[in-house]
């Protein structure tokens, strides 16, 4: 197992995964309903511990990468789409679907999006950094 560059790839992904989640989280309502629905999560602490979450999130799909890489079909960038898709689907619709009993659709639907997107660049991020062994 290549540790270091399962790290490095996981730093990356983690910093791409903080990148895209500040840029869509400002779409139209979003930081609004958050503010109105989690007052509590709207300081410093709270958005500390957002950004440390997603910067842990990539570093485990960095080091996680190197056990699933031999199994994921194709090159470079399918492998990396298809391990986003596959981090999006254990760990980015969990959170939607949770908010299905409470939020609009509107609300649930973005964040959906906004997962599957963040989890297919990172994957991508990181099997293009980690490469062919």
């Amino acid at each position: 197992m290549n540790w270091k560059k399962g790290v490095l790839a996981g730093i990356l992904a983690g910093i791409v995964l903080n990148i895209i989640s500040f840029v869509l989280e400002m779409l139209p309502g979003k930081q609004e309903w958050y503010a109105s629905t989690f007052p509590q999560m709207m300081n410093a602490q709270g958005l500390a511990a957002l950004f440390t979450s997603l910067f842990l999130i990539g570093v485990f799909m960095g080091i996680i990468y190197d056990v699933i890489n031999d199994s994921l079909p194709g090159s470079k960038a399918k492998k990396g789409f298809v391990y986003g898709i596959i981090v999006w689907l254990l760990a980015g619709t969990m959170w939607p679907v949770i908010m299905m009993g409470f939020a609009s659709t509107y609300q649930w639907l973005s964040e959906l999006l906004i997962g599957l997107v963040e989890y297919i660049v990172a994957g991508t991020v990181v099997a293009y950094i980690y490469g062919k062994r």
